[in-house]
């Protein structure tokens, strides 16, 4: 796949299996790019692998694993730092878990602060070097509107450490040819806004304000290689 300048041949997803991730898996895969498709959903991930199989993309590796555990990340980190010529690494594993920050389960916290933040710092810290030496890559982190929404808990400012932390990376490393994009989706349709609490704000919310995961990974992959920040 080609995004103005960047031509995209290989590619890590990180919550590939379902909603925004899967969509980017599908449309790269169109365009036969090399894929290495990261989820906790043995099931789903494996459903989606051989879809993308049965459709002609020959180059899809799967990979089982659970961001919120260290040594799953470890694994990833080693790999990434394998791919020597990957072109695009999408953060886009996530979760949600509405309420006040004193009232949210200490598990849950820590679960986040490892998938939202630890595992995309990590993921870019692996990747960058061997795309700054190509001068050819880009990352996307998918961020998220909740930052600044009430009620959003300890999500919420995850993903505003995720905003700044690719304002970081965009200041860092666009000098060396690397595309760093922040994709900020506004109300996606997706498993995420169908499950628990989501569901009744789902319902609340206009319909020209929703929009598919398809047409949220177009835009990100038509905008990637522009100068354009955020997405």
């Amino acid at each position: 796949m080609t995004s103005n300048n960047l031509k995209i041949e290989s590619a890590f997803i990180t919550g590939a299996a379902h909603g925004i991730g899967a969509a980017f898996a599908r449309k790269l895969a169109a365009e036969n790019a090399r894929l290495w498709l990261v989820d906790k959903e043995h099931d789903a991930l494996m459903a989606l692998t051989e879809e993308l199989r049965t459709r002609g993309a020959t180059a899809v590796e799967p990979i089982v694993a659970n961001l919120a555990n260290s040594t799953d990340q470890d694994s990833l980190v080693d790999i990434l730092r394998n791919l020597t010529h990957l072109d695009l690494l999408i953060n886009n594993a996530g979760f949600g878990k509405p309420g006040s920050f004193h009232d949210q389960l200490p598990e849950i916290i820590l679960e986040m602060l490892h998938v939202h933040m630890n595992a995309p710092a990590r993921f870019s810290h692996a990747a960058l070097p061997a795309m700054i030496a190509r001068r050819k890559g880009a990352i996307i982190n998918v961020c998220s509107l909740a930052q600044s929404l009430p009620f959003s808990g300890i999500y919420g400012a995850t993903k505003t450490f995720l905003y700044t932390f690719s304002k970081m990376l965009h200041r860092d490393v666009s000098k060396h040819g690397i595309k760093i994009q922040a994709l900020v989706p506004g109300y996606t349709s997706t498993a995420f806004h169908n499950a628990g609490h989501y569901v009744e704000k789902k319902h609340r919310i206009p319909n020209f304000l929703w929009s598919s995961a398809d047409v949220v990974a177009g835009v990100s992959l038509r905008d990637l290689s522009s100068a354009k920040f955020e997405c």
